[in-house]
């Protein structure tokens, strides 16, 4: 019985636990990867839609009837590359390991990290039409303080005003973010001096 067999040990010293019919595990990048709920949905996704099922049936009558005929043909090759390919493949769990550490994000629900994404894609354009908002109504507003007849002269003083004001703005903003990232520094140098 192929299933109540005992784990056995590769040349690498990593035991492979044979499943039901002597299969082998797959490979440890490819479980780590679909373990993504992106990838995982993806796939899926892949799967349901004609044209992926279409792809895949093709692929798997295209494989029964050119490669697998080959099997016997390849097993000394695959003896001989296998210590090499269940090291890369330890690798590549490895660093998939160091990705989620690093970042993650990767492991978040497939609609979560699509909010994500949209809200950094679509940031330039929300910061721009909130800078395009401030300068249109601080002109307005200068426009509305500036004396004289409406025309071009009062619209020259208002958008000079308005340059003025926007410069002070900048000016107050920039000495905010100094004045906090010095705070910042000033208490890191306190916890050294500790």
């Amino acid at each position: 019985m192929p299933h109540a067999e005992k784990d056995q040990i590769d040349m690498n010293g990593t035991t492979e636990t044979p499943m039901t019919n002597g299969e082998k595990p797959a490979s440890k990048v490819l479980s780590h990867l679909q373990s993504y709920p992106v990838v995982h949905d993806s796939v899926e996704t892949f799967r349901a839609h004609p044209y992926g099922a279409k792809s895949l049936s093709v692929f798997n009558t295209t494989y029964e009837r050119v490669v697998a005929p080959l099997h016997p043909y390849l097993r000394t090759p695959y003896s001989y590359l296998s210590p090499y390919l269940s090291r890369a493949d330890e690798l590549g769990d490895s660093g998939l390991s160091k990705v989620e550490t690093q970042f993650p994000i990767v492991k978040e629900d497939t609609e979560k990290l699509k909010e994500t994404v949209t809200s950094l894609a679509t940031a330039p354009f929300v910061l721009a039409g909130q800078g395009k908002e401030y300068v249109w109504k601080t002109w307005e507003d200068e426009y509305r303080k500036t004396g004289g007849q409406d025309g071009l002269v009062k619209s020259v003083k208002a958008l000079i005003s308005t340059e003025l004001r926007m410069g002070l703005d900048s000016y107050n903003w920039v000495s905010q973010y100094l004045v906090h990232r010095k705070e910042q520094a000033q208490k890191k140098a306190n916890e050294v001096a500790k």
